[in-house]
């Protein structure tokens, strides 16, 4: 019967890791389980000061051999900001490109599941994986070609198409995303033709590139309200006609524009539609409906009824007192 700490060692295997920058090594325990059940390589993230000062990845097949490094230029610690969203003003670029990544890991996900294509990973532009899921072999011999790539510095590759023995395809894209270059590696069936493969990769770019950034929008939303509001400063009410007006209805059965005289409801008499300012917005109104507001008159006219009304009103007065006595 295994004792305890035998049971332990049965579960757990010690792997050596070697740094790739200044090779220090050491023994990792990793969980037996959990690698052999692998259907593709584990990566095991190393943080710094946990070897050496340096962080990286490696690459474990289910038989616990090592098959590649990788530098890792984000940590865990760093990556955070992918998955929590920040919304610091100070992260906006960070987080514009985490919006990207996070739906190009999504689309790749979900077009797998659906059998459109049989894998895909995405490399930030140091090479480190945000998202895997190659098989083995294809994976490994990608980071070869990254390697290849880095060893001859005069060499800007803008696309990669590799054509499989068994007809699939491997594209790789260079995505840039603000200041930062990713690299989308996608493996098709081999019944995808090259002209297919290319489709569907360029309409797979416009779609993760079309997201909408929570901060710029909210920027966008206050530069909207701050003009709404030195507008609303600046409107002023549109200056009257005159100081003279009367509220009423102006009813007639015919059209007031083929009238000389408009009738006041509110008066009880015509006045020469010359004489009312606002003739052409109650004429406009009254065609639809019958017209009800204010009926602005000119100066002149007032000045002409303030005139008439004092005379009249002597007039009266004389009349009254004419031929009495007292």
């Amino acid at each position: 019967m295994l004792k305890e700490d035998e049971i332990y060692k049965e579960d757990i295997k010690e792997i050596k890791l070697i740094c790739p920058k200044c090779h220090a090594t050491k023994l990792v325990k990793v969980p037996k389980k959990m690698v052999q059940k692998s259907k593709t390589l584990l990566t095991i993230s190393v943080p710094s000061n946990y070897m050496c000062e340096h962080g990286f990845q490696a690459y474990i097949d289910r038989w616990f051999s090592v098959r590649g490094y990788q530098n890792a230029d984000l940590e865990l610690t760093n990556l955070e900001i992918y998955e929590t969203g920040s919304k610091n003003i100070d992260d906006i670029a960070t987080y514009v490109v985490s919006l990207v990544i996070k739906k190009i890991a999504t689309n790749l996900k979900n077009d797998e599941e659906d059998g459109v294509i049989l894998g895909g990973t995405l490399f930030n532009q140091k090479g480190n994986v945000l998202h895997f899921s190659l098989p083995d072999e294809i994976f490994l011999n990608i980071i070869h070609q990254f390697e290849l790539q880095k060893e001859d510095h005069d060499i800007k590759l803008k696309k990669m198409i590799f054509e499989l023995e068994n007809n699939q395809k491997i594209f790789t894209e260079f995505l840039k995303v603000e200041d930062t270059t990713l690299t989308i590696v996608i493996l098709f069936p081999a019944v995808v033709s090259i002209r297919d493969a290319e489709s569907y990769l360029n309409d797979f770019k416009k779609t993760v590139m079309e997201y909408e950034d929570p901060i710029e929008l909210k920027k966008k939303e206050q530069l909207k309200m701050k003009r709404i509001e030195e507008a609303q400063k600046r409107k002023v009410e549109p200056k009257a006609p005159s100081n003279f007006w009367v509220y009423s209805r102006i009813t007639s059965e015919v059209p007031l524009e083929n009238l000389d005289r408009i009738y006041i409801n509110k008066l009880g008499i015509e006045i020469d539609k010359k004489n009312i300012l606002n003739l052409e917005e109650i004429i406009e109104f009254s065609k639809n409906n019958p017209f009800e507001g204010k009926i602005y008159f000119s100066d002149n006219f007032i000045n002409l009824m303030e005139g008439l009304a004092l005379t009249m009103k002597d007039a009266s007065v004389l009349l009254s007192k004419l031929n009495k006595k007292t």
